[in-house]
């Protein structure tokens, strides 16, 4: 019984001494204030003026924290979802990245099979657009007068021409691939045998079909020409003259 009367005693003196701290402090300035919290620290400062000890409270948060009521003594105990992050090394890292693997849709079994005609088919528009290109860059051409310049448009422009030749040459082929399984087809309904070509009787088509074109554009003996020298400069380097 006097424990308890005790401690109510040094309770209310406690009390006594906080409201005599909070009357001097109310004549202090803010700075003043703020500067007495810095000398004696904020543990102190609030345990003197507040009267809050830091050390119970934390420690009551704590133990709120880490223990959870059960609504029913039957049911198992709540535990925190909280789970410790798993440390992973830098080896680790460099390791799963390099794991990574980059997919070629092109290559890839997953993304499909590639079908050549549906994508010449599908980007035909290309040609019209590399033609723009082209005039674009021979009006540039003609106006420039750098050297470097010229050589640089002149290589793109011969670029986008040979790519046009190429798309024009494979649309072209294609078209005979298709008349040539018509005429096999044809044949195979009337009861004939039909005639399927090899691939030397096809391109002594394509070259004569060639030489028709550059007969009737006039092209022909600059092309023959052409040729006449690139075969020249072959035999000589076959027989070792410069």
């Amino acid at each position: 019984m006097s424990s308890s009367s005790s401690d109510s005693e040094d309770s209310v003196h406690n009390e006594e001494q906080r409201d005599s701290i909070r009357e001097d402090l109310s004549n202090m300035s803010f700075e003043e204030i703020m500067k007495l919290k810095e000398e004696l620290g904020a543990k102190l400062y609030n345990e003197a003026v507040l009267g809050v000890n830091s050390d119970k409270t934390e420690k009551s948060r704590s133990n709120k924290q880490n223990t959870f009521k059960r609504l029913n003594k039957n049911r198992p105990r709540e535990l925190t979802a909280k789970r410790q992050v798993p440390f992973v090394s830098i080896e680790q890292m460099k390791q799963n990245k390099t794991e990574e693997k980059l997919r070629d849709p092109r290559f890839d079994e997953n993304c499909g099979d590639f079908n050549v005609k549906h994508f010449k088919e599908n980007y035909k528009f290309l040609s019209r657009v590399r033609q723009k290109d082209i005039v674009r860059l021979r009006k540039q051409l003609r106006e420039t007068t750098d050297s470097d310049e010229r050589k640089g448009l002149q290589t793109e422009i011969q670029k986008l021409v040979n790519k046009n030749v190429e798309e024009r040459k494979w649309h072209i082929k294609q078209q005979e691939l298709e008349s040539e399984k018509l005429e096999i087809q044809q044949a195979i309904e009337k009861g004939l045998k039909p005639h399927y070509k090899t691939k030397k009787e096809r391109r002594a088509k394509e070259l004569v079909t060639q030489f028709e074109k550059l007969k009737e554009s006039g092209k022909l003996s600059k092309h023959l020409e052409k040729r006449r020298k690139k075969n020249a400069a072959k035999d000589r380097k076959q027989l070792g003259i410069a």
